[in-house]
């Protein structure tokens, strides 16, 4: 509709004069009867979805209407359709922010409100993964969302500007030292006042008119995209720029307690946006979102290099077998091959830093993990002379709020935390680990530098946010990654390992740069974790450790994750041993397909898997097989990498897969599984590399350690990456003795362990051996 001939520009409030009841359908009478609430409130009601509503629009011209609501809505204007805008369940923001441009003539202007109902978490994740928290944090959520729309309304006069609504979305990326926020643009072509054009065939051919917006942040004009599969659903995309160098918003939050109940990006602060017309201009108040990853070593999008399989393929590492074990380098190849397939380009538009590996070949396409993205990093490190094995961990580091909480998983479309449960929900903190462990193979120091105060942060927020009055940590199934494993309570042994083993990367990394004071602190703070951890989470008549209960005692479930105490190094001798007995114990954990997630001998352990209810997984095998090395049971280690080898490689053979997880009882991938998972080349790659063969690189001091096994006739590792050095390690049998033959092209030293003895070779570049007794 279009009234008379505008006037002057000016700007007059609007107010909302009626608002009605929640009615089922557009023609209820509850729609003419006024709301309980009062009208200021505008309250949607339970069952609710129609509201009809009135305002007063004190002269003609264009109708300004600025919105939040924590429901999904549709807004008619006079009968014509002015805003229409879903709200993803998986956004933590919970409400949409939009404004409506219309054309109105002055009076009592009728409209209709149409809401979906709030987005919120689906009903299984209360069934099979409950939280401790769950209850405080959604009556935080409906404390902070109250069920009502909040409406600005005002009538700007003497103004000719396109009918449109714009949602304003906490989506940003930066480029040039800007920083873009999105914005999605929908014109409004039933309050057109041109008619209907005789110009075209095909609405293709209709010129689209120009839409300018800009804000009052240099550079000023905000850009359009080109995505094509909005355009053609009449949905414009611009990007505005909120922020640049030389106008950057201070941080939002320290490292302390969280106000916030979940990870919804903040307002950080509000802006001019500036609708260009043929007559004037309406400047909007637009939200301006909080950004992340203000410490990330990179944060504009950067192409990569990415070889192929085949172009990298002479580069990596080459693992030399026995005939016993040859047929593992078929996984190992697999591995890689699968590695480089999972090369992912995002939209430079998703404010994420550039290409990353992938989670899976078939699901979780869009969403990105931070345990995944971790531990396939430590694997995928071994090739890093021709791998980007940064690539991952700086899409989380980009990821990173102020205050150092980093959420567990991401839409890698827009970047921004994919809410599955409510709450903070952290991942296992594992970057640290997955950093050293490169470092070890590259011996770069500058990156160790460049990412401390990230993982710093990250430590701290879960100390602040996650520690309980007894020093252990508490986590959710979810944010452990264990999702529908029985293994609740309150402090859990994982976090509160990880936690520990944390601390003690932490500090090898401040050694590193020279900041010995808090590298000591780091190492104080990893024996209190392991004290807690040992007088509140070890069952002495289980004889494991397993989650506290809140009334006493311990959860009589048998998690994989009770290992995870041996990789930190903070398990006394005597529990080691009981360790090892429950992981070669066939009525628990040494099945067909050991570790299954679930002992064998639990109610609630599923033959077939059923995810953390008893399949087996890449990642809990790593930390287990680690864990015992480093406990100093090695020949365990080994027992069950070559067990998970095995079992991995006939599954291989027969689907042509490294699946997510396996079924625990038969040489099957597990009953809830993906194929082609980044973090199952843990066991081919790392596990191959560290426990099987037995070596450990340590490129910062340009030394290679190998504990290998008496396996004949040959078997070692050639093109060996440590540092700048490229290494060619042997172990060949003899008829009345053994030799290590060694080739280098830089000088290393070889720490080698034979029969329980270590002993230390300087090899000069070219070629040495070492011979030692049968």
């Amino acid at each position: 509709m279009k009234g008379p001939a505008m006037a002057e520009q000016g700007a007059c409030p609007a107010h909302v004069t009626f608002w009605s009841r929640g009615a089922a359908s557009r023609n209820d009478a509850e729609l003419r009867q006024p709301s309980a609430a009062p009208v200021a409130q505008m309250a949607f009601e339970p069952a609710g979805r129609f509201y009809a509503g009135r305002l007063s629009a004190p002269g003609a011209g264009m109708l300004v209407l600025e919105l939040a609501s924590p429901r999904p809505l549709r807004l008619w204007i006079d009968g014509t359709l002015a805003l229409d805008e879903a709200l993803f369940w998986r956004l933590f923001q919970r409400e949409l922010r939009a404004a409506a441009l219309v054309p109105v003539a002055c009076g009592e202007v009728p409209f209709l409100v149409e809401v979906g109902p709030r987005p919120s978490h689906p009903k299984g994740i209360d069934d099979d993964c409950p939280s401790r928290n769950r209850a405080k944090v959604m009556a935080a959520i409906a404390e902070r969302r109250p069920d009502r729309l909040t409406l600005a309304a005002r009538v700007e006069t003497g103004v000719e500007v396109p009918a449109l609504s714009l949602r304003y979305e906490a989506a940003q990326f930066h480029r040039d030292g800007v920083t873009w926020q999105h914005v999605l643009v929908c014109q409004r072509p039933g309050f057109s006042p041109v008619p209907p054009s005789t110009d075209a065939w095909s609405p293709a051919e209709l010129v689209e008119p120009a839409i300018a917006l800009r804000s009052n942040v240099l550079p000023g004009e905000a850009r359009e995209a080109d995505w094509p599969d909005e355009r053609r659903r009449g949905v414009r995309r611009f990007f505005v720029p909120v922020a640049n160098r030389g106008d950057l918003p201070p941080p939002l939050r320290a490292i302390a307690p969280e106000t916030r109940p979940e990870p919804s990006l903040e307002i950080a602060r509000t802006l001019s946006l500036t609708v260009e017309g043929a007559k004037g201009q309406v400047v909007l108040r637009m939200p301006a979102y909080e950004s992340l990853g203000r410490q990330a070593p990179q944060r504009e999008y950067r192409e990569l290099a990415w070889s192929t399989y085949e172009e990298s393929k002479s580069r990596l590492p080459e693992p030399i077998l026995p005939p016993a074990w040859s047929r593992y380098r078929e996984a190992y190849d697999a591995a890689w091959r699968m590695l480089h397939n999972l090369l992912r380009r995002p939209r430079p538009e998703s404010g994420l830093p550039g290409p990353y590996v992938g989670t899976a070949m078939k699901n979780f396409l869009i969403h990105q993990f931070v345990w995944d993205s971790s531990f396939t990093a430590m694997c995928s490190a071994y090739g890093w002379r021709t791998f980007p094995v940064y690539a991952s961990l700086d899409l989380l580091y980009s990821r990173q709020f102020d205050g150092g909480y980093l959420h567990r998983e991401h839409d890698v479309r827009d970047g921004l935390p994919a809410m599955y449960e409510p709450d903070f929900s952290p991942n296992p903190p594992l970057m640290a680990t997955a950093e050293w462990r490169i470092a070890c193979l590259t011996g770069d120091a500058l990156r160790l530098q460049q990412v401390y105060p990230v993982l710093c942060d990250h430590h701290r927020w879960l100390e602040a946010n996650r520690r309980l009055p007894d020093g252990t940590y508490w986590t959710t199934g979810l944010a452990n990654g264990l999702d529908n494993s029985p293994s609740l309570g309150d402090g859990y042994p994982c976090l509160t390992a990880q936690m520990a083993q944390d601390a003690e990367v932490l500090g090898r990394i401040a050694r590193v740069l020279g900041r010995e004071d808090e590298a000591q602190a780091w190492d104080a703070e990893r024996d209190t974790i392991g004290r807690a951890l040992n007088a509140h989470l070890w069952s002495d008549s289980m004889r494991i450790y397993s989650t506290s209960l809140p009334g006493g005692g311990h959860n009589p479930n048998k998690v994989v994750t009770a290992f995870w105490p041996l990789w930190a190094g903070i398990v006394p001798p005597d529990r080691v041993e009981a360790l090892v007995g429950h992981a070669l114990d066939p009525k628990s954990f040494w099945r067909h397909h050991p570790l299954p997630s679930l002992a064998a001998d639990s109610p609630h352990y599923k033959p077939d898997g059923n995810y953390w209810l008893g399949s087996t997984w890449a990642p809990t095998n790593f930390a287990a097989i680690a864990g015992f090395a480093r406990a100093g049971r090695l020949e365990v280690a080994r027992t069950i990498a070559l067990r998970h080898l095995e079992v991995l490689t006939e599954v291989l053979r027969a689907t042509g897969a490294l699946w997510e997880n396996f079924c625990p009882e038969r040489s099957e991938r597990g009953n809830w599984s993906g194929p082609d998972y980044s973090w199952t080349a843990l066991g081919p790659i790392a596990a191959l590399m560290e426990v099987v063969l037995g070596f450990e690189a340590d490129a910062l001091n340009r030394r290679l350690r190998w504990q290998p096994p008496q396996e004949g006739p040959r078997l070692g590792v050639r093109n060996y990456p440590l540092g700048p050095a490229t290494v060619n390690a042997v172990l060949v049998a003899g008829d009345d003795r053994w030799t290590v033959e060694v080739e280098t092209d830089r000088a290393i030293a070889l720490e080698l362990c034979w029969k329980g003895a270590w002993q230390t070779q300087t090899c000069l570049p070219g070629r040495t051996a070492i011979r030692l007794s049968k």
